[in-house]
């Protein structure tokens, strides 16, 4: 599955205000059909570990945890070339993302087997730093 964009808060932020609307629309007439909302923007971050605990938790995109979210899908986004990337020796961590954002379905799968993984593991690890 590819990175979500950069710009999922404006996304989000149309698709919800589409959902408002549409939600508006239905008259009161009783018999007027409804269209599905798409699904709240959330995140369910798992991180594994060999060498300490492991957790899951479950990120509120559009209100608690919005910062976090932001600071996950942005190092996701972030470009990678693979050619420049340096294999470096396995440290033992995943770190799981899946979710919707704006309606749209988004994962990734992290582990550290070159520097760049490593970093991008870093930077969503620390997203999810209080």
């Amino acid at each position: 599955m590819p990175p979500p964009s950069a710009s999922w808060p404006a996304r989000a932020a149309a698709a919800a205000a589409a959902a408002l609307v549409l939600a508006g629309c239905g008259g009161g007439g009783g018999g007027g059909e409804r269209t599905d909302r798409p699904p709240p923007d959330r995140l369910a971050v798992t991180l594994s570990s060999e060498e300490g605990p492991s957790f899951r938790v479950a990120l509120d995109c559009a209100v608690a945890d919005r910062t976090a979210c932001a600071g996950i899908l942005e190092a996701l986004a972030e470009g990678r070339d693979a050619e420049t990337c340096a294999p470096i020796a396995p440290a033992g961590g995943r770190i799981v993302v899946r979710g919707t954002i704006g309606g749209e379905d988004v994962g990734a799968a992290i582990e550290r087997r070159t520097d760049c993984e490593a970093r991008l593991y870093d930077r969503v690890r620390a997203a999810l730093a209080p």
